[in-house]
């Protein structure tokens, strides 16, 4: 349950609907720190004495990719102290190191010597990205606050930096997951945080002696943590036995998914990189750029992370091929239905129960944000808000005029076409809605209801066009939730056989949270909408 909401719980049918989210309905954004992550452009300004500070940070890039140059950093005017300063990045510092561009993407970590040192919401690491292959700025913070509707992510916005007084230009600024925002949103650190991205691309290309693999895609290779190394990134040698039998499971034994993996965060980040084209992730040719918090039971729960080429920046599909615009706009909803080497999509969407939520994801997705064109009002006042440090950032990888086009026309820099976001997703809205697999009538449910009873609690549900119904229930937020199906057949606390009012008895200390989904032949409904972000609390 949010603490310091700016609402009053919403009653419905003496239930409270507990909504995650917060900012609100409307916005997609959320309660948690305001401070540096929240309105308004930062500032950061970085003092390094060393000399050629940027020659050795682009020596440590290259052959100690964790060292550090010492500094000192000014956060919105407060000063911290012995900070660690490193390019941070993949091919957003590569490929512009080598169009010999001043403009790299950077990591400052506070409390690399005083490890105290930490902005006063707790984050001890700022993580500031050049905007690569997105001449809008807005990808990142526009695509965060629209997941964050939907499933907990970092909080992102815009940051002018100052090195050693010199104006680097605008930053894009992410919130990092680590600790500090596990135990935001999970009200727990324990476990192991994996980052699935390859540390080393040229060691991924080359590697020998074990099974091809294919990136951080979840595919089982073996029993050996040395044949997946190059792909996921662990700071406990211990997180690899928990990570690989989430693999064997996933690809043997898919039927006891539910036991290792948070399959709704799971479904929703498929929707959401399926709806904004975001290619550059599990979805697409990469297969990257997610991390896995799997929580002290072994359960995986997935986490998108590195948005700068989302809404079609990247247009490689599964096979590598570059796609056309067309061809991004009308990006199938069942795209990787059927590619083996993207387990964590094929080996779910095969199930018809995962298939239904997913669609049903799309469909709250698209209606949510993109027909009502909230998206649209969400990245103009970005871009009308950054306009002034853009037109002044001499360093920016694109020119001002891409960046008053970034919405509407599709911008050529050498090899790269990066379509604009308005010309993407209104025809892709469009599409979305009215494909058949979106389109199916959906159950109805309502007049949800909760009675405790000693330690069993009773749950009922009033559903119509539906053949059967699932409650999904946990005890802290730090878990997923347990499915478990609904009765209409007078047993287990249901009044009466085939009234349409589906009930369920569970213990009443397992089923702090909940909610209910529907299911018949062809589509799928959940209650809330945006469950498991948002759900029903038992009181």
């Amino acid at each position: 349950m949010i603490t310091n909401s700016p609402f009053p719980l919403l009653r419905l049918n003496n239930l409270k609907i507990i909504l995650t989210l917060a900012l609100g309905l409307l916005t997609g954004s959320t309660t948690f720190a305001q401070g540096f992550y929240g309105p308004g452009i930062q500032e950061v300004r970085l003092e390094i004495k060393a000399r050629d500070w940027d020659g050795q940070l682009d020596s440590l890039k290259n052959v100690n990719p964790d060292g550090r140059l010492l500094g000192t950093a000014w956060v919105n005017g407060t000063r911290y102290d012995s900070v660690g300063i490193r390019y941070k990045g993949n091919s957003s510092y590569f490929r512009t190191r080598k169009m010999t561009i001043r403009k790299l993407p950077m990591n400052v970590k506070l409390n690399y010597r005083i490890k105290t040192q930490k902005m006063e919401d707790g984050q001890e690491t700022i993580k500031l990205s050049n905007a690569f292959l997105d001449p809008s700025f807005i990808r990142d913070p526009l695509s965060y606050l629209i997941i964050r509707r939907y499933m907990p992510a970092p909080l992102c916005n815009f940051t002018k930096l100052y090195v050693n007084d010199v104006f680097y230009g605008v930053y894009i600024n992410t919130e990092s997951i680590d600790e500090n925002f596990l135990e935001k949103h999970f009200e727990s650190t324990a476990g192991y945080l994996v980052k699935c991205d390859p540390d080393n691309w040229k060691r991924v290309r080359s590697q020998s002696g074990c099974p091809k693999g294919e990136n951080a895609s979840l595919l089982y290779l073996n029993d050996s943590p040395g044949c997946y190394d190059a792909f996921y990134e662990v700071d406990d040698p211990a997180s690899w036995k928990p990570l690989l039998h989430l693999m064997k499971v996933l690809n043997k034994n898919p039927e006891n998914i539910e036991s290792v993996l948070d399959v709704d965060q799971t479904l929703w980040m498929h929707a959401l990189n399926n709806v904004m084209v975001n290619l550059d992730s599990y979805t697409g040719a990469l297969s990257h750029n997610y991390y896995l918090w799997i929580d002290s039971t072994g359960v995986g729960h997935p986490l998108i992370w590195d948005l700068n080429m989302s809404f079609g920046g990247w247009r490689r599909d599964y096979s590598f091929t570059e796609m056309k615009d067309n061809e991004l706009i009308e990006f199938s909803p069942m795209s990787g239905y059927n590619v083996v080497k993207r387990p964590l999509i094929s080996k779910l969407l095969v199930n018809p129960l995962y298939r239904k939520i997913y669609i049903a994801h799309i469909r709250t997705i698209a209606k949510d944000f993109f027909e009502t064109a909230k998206w649209l009002e969400q990245a103009e006042a970005m871009i009308k808000g950054i306009d002034p440090w853009v037109k002044k950032d001499s360093l920016k990888l694109y020119s001002y005029e891409d960046f008053q086009n970034g919405l509407d026309k599709t911008m050529v820099h050498g090899p790269d076409k990066v379509i604009g976001l308005r010309q993407l997703m209104e025809p892709r809205t469009q599409y979305l809605l009215n494909h058949p697999a979106v389109t199916r009538p959906q159950p109805e449910i309502s007049t949800v209801k909760h009675q405790v009873a000693g330690d069993q609690v009773l749950i009922t549900a009033a559903i119509s066009n539906t053949e059967k119904a699932w409650l999904f229930y946990r005890n802290h937020k730090m878990f997923a939730f347990t499915r478990v199906a609904m009765n209409d057949n007078g047993e287990n606390g249901d009044a009466k056989a085939g009234d349409g009012i589906f009930s369920m008895k569970v213990p009443a200390a397992a089923a702090r949270h909940y909610y209910i989904v529907g299911e018949n032949a062809s589509a799928a409904a959940l209650y809330p909408e945006r469950a498991s972000m948002e759900y029903l609390e038992v009181k």
